[in-house]
């Protein structure tokens, strides 16, 4: 099993962030995400990625053959297993107030990342 060192918490907000982005790369009308972007429902992550509606066979699927994105896709899926957390409860458990402090560090600092790697997809 490969080290972590970062929290579970944390990683799981940069799990969402890459989960969001893939979104919007596969659904042009879904809303852009943002370094601004703030949560403070204490539910857990699980009910915020499932909330997202992802089907990722189809979202892979639809931008390789429309041509929407494809490289950028393929980026977003390469980035998914390092910030997948080991623990299960990082997932699954709700969220307190300093959970949910990681949750939004690790969101913001993904889609910081994901900036850098696709600048001109998202601004």
């Amino acid at each position: 099993m490969p080290e972590q060192k970062e929290s579970g918490q944390k990683l799981a907000g940069r799990l969402y962030a890459t989960l969001r982005v893939l979104k919007f790369i596969a659904d042009p009308g879904s809303p852009q995400p943002s370094v601004q972007d703030e949560f403070k429902d204490k539910d857990s992550p699980r009910q915020r990625i499932q909330a997202l509606k992802l089907d990722l066979f189809e979202d892979l699927v639809t931008a390789v053959q429309k041509g929407r994105h494809a490289q950028a896709m393929a980026e977003v899926f390469a980035a998914m297993p390092a910030v997948v957390p080991l623990k299960q409860g990082a997932l699954k458990d709700n969220l307190g107030r300093p959970e949910l402090a990681e949750f939004n560090a690790g969101y913001r600092a993904q889609l910081t990342t994901l900036k850098e790697a696709l600048p001109k997809l998202l601004t």
